[in-house]
């Protein structure tokens, strides 16, 4: 049998880990990447923003791992076509059969249609070769600015102001993190992080860049601000390039069942590049989840995915933030605000049993609140 995982992030590698728990000798395995670096973590690949961790760092699985496990791992190499018919894999240095094939590819960054874009020193960050390019400008910018006010985006531009730049956030929504917190909490996240020398903007209808050849300025629809380094975050997208051509069920990802297999029985996908019930999760936890899902299934075991209850409890530029469960964006349930000063801590409510939380600050009682939300 001929596994075979086109992508060597979360989703690719924790099911290569399931495939080798029942791999007979006579399998083979490979793993392939257009990146140059093995298994690493990718959420801690904006720290790396600062100079304090490098690339290296954050390697989880490196390539003696790979040896050893008698894996074959490609590195640096893409692979730009799937022949589902004849069961094989293209790229420009050879083609690949399988009997079982998984789509981890992941997700590319969405940049919207902005003027100015190929202004050089813009720039998205996916990978470590990305991070290894915006460090190199970094070194002589001054004015840092990061178009999108997400988790990611946040991050980015705390690290930039770790690493001396004089930085801006510019999100669209009237407040921070519209996706995981209410307004309250979004005021309270932009004052804790003016405090650590992050400017903010909020409202910001960004229209497009400026400049000579190297950016100079952003321009917003009533004002402009000076950059050196322009740094978008505005989302991701599923990479679906592999099965545009192909008979596969696809959406907004390549659409897959509770045990991550695609509408072609031997095809499977998990990650970012998957659509599970209509939803593309783009985070970690699932991504890990869905590849373990897919390695014991593709290997002759049972497991299936059930779905990710949205949450999120992390340090936003060293700023405890927590968001579980519903958030009552419609205002449907009862809401009871523990604390509202320098930490803010709301609880959603359905008659009377907890569904939700939001957190921003420390809060002594956090974790008897996140055990009393119902999943």
């Amino acid at each position: 049998m001929n596994y075979l995982i086109i992508g060597a992030g979360a989703a690719g590698v924790s099911a290569a880990k399931e495939i080798l728990k029942n791999k007979k000798d006579d399998d083979r395995l490979f793993v392939f990447t257009d990146e140059n670096y093995p298994f690493y973590y990718r959420p801690r690949l904006i720290e790396c923003l600062s100079g304090e961790v490098e690339v290296e760092e954050i390697i989880i699985n490196d390539q003696d791992w790979f040896e050893k496990n008698d894996i074959d791992l490609h590195l640096n190499e893409k692979i730009t076509e799937v022949d589902a018919e004849n069961k094989l894999v293209i790229s420009k240095d050879g083609r690949y059969s399988y009997d079982k094939l998984l789509l981890a590819n992941g997700s590319y960054c969405f940049v919207p249609p902005f003027s100015g874009v190929d202004l050089k020193n813009i720039f998205t960050l996916r990978t470590a070769a990305d991070l290894k390019t915006i460090n190199q400008a970094a070194e002589k910018a001054k004015k840092a600015v990061v178009v999108g006010g997400g988790l990611l985006g946040l991050e980015i531009a705390y690290n930039f102001a770790r690493a001396g730049l004089d930085t801006t956030v510019l999100e669209v929504a009237p407040y921070l993190l519209p996706m995981q917190l209410d307004k309250k909490g979004g005021d309270l996240l932009e004052k804790k992080l003016k405090a650590n020398n992050v400017k903010v903007v909020t409202d910001a209808s960004t229209k497009g860049f400026a400049g000579q050849q190297v950016v100079e300025k952003v321009i917003l629809e009533n004002q402009e601000i000076e950059a050196d380094l322009v740094l978008i975050s505005t989302g991701v997208r599923s990479n679906t390039s592999l099965v545009e051509n192909l008979d596969i069920d696809k959406n907004k990802g390549v659409k897959i069942d509770s045990r991550m297999q695609t509408s072609n029985p031997d095809i499977y996908a998990a990650g970012d590049v998957a659509e599970f019930n209509d939803r593309v999760y783009g985070i970690w936890p699932p991504s890990l989840a869905q590849g373990r899902v897919a390695g014991t299934v593709m290997s002759g075991g049972e497991a299936e995915f059930d779905g990710y209850v949205p949450s999120h409890k992390l340090k936003v530029a060293g700023i405890n933030v927590v968001s579980l469960g519903e958030l009552n964006k419609e205002g449907e349930y009862d809401e009871e605000i523990l604390t509202d000063n320098d930490t803010y801590v709301k609880v959603i409510k359905n008659e009377g049993e907890k569904i939700g939380a939001l957190i921003v600050g420390q809060y002594s009682e956090q974790n008897q609140i996140l055990a009393d939300v119902k999943r």
